[in-house]
């Protein structure tokens, strides 16, 4: 099970990168490509970190036990 969610984390940090990053690479005065890397490191560590800050389905109202 964990490994579905690091999975879908994982996707969407490729998603956000990507919207971050849009416009921003390739042009002329633009970063360096290390930046895409820096940028996705650390939007995948702020989801990794808020997806353990998220309660448990099962202790959430209306979610089946």
């Amino acid at each position: 099970m964990a490994r579905d969610v690091d999975w879908v984390l994982f996707e969407k940090a490729v998603e956000i990168t990507g919207s971050a990053l849009r416009g921003t690479m390739g042009a002329e005065n633009s970063k360096e490509p290390a930046y895409a890397g820096e940028v996705f490191r650390a939007i995948w560590a702020a989801l990794k970190e808020a997806a353990e800050e998220l309660p448990d389905k099962g202790s959430l109202p209306g979610f089946g036990r």
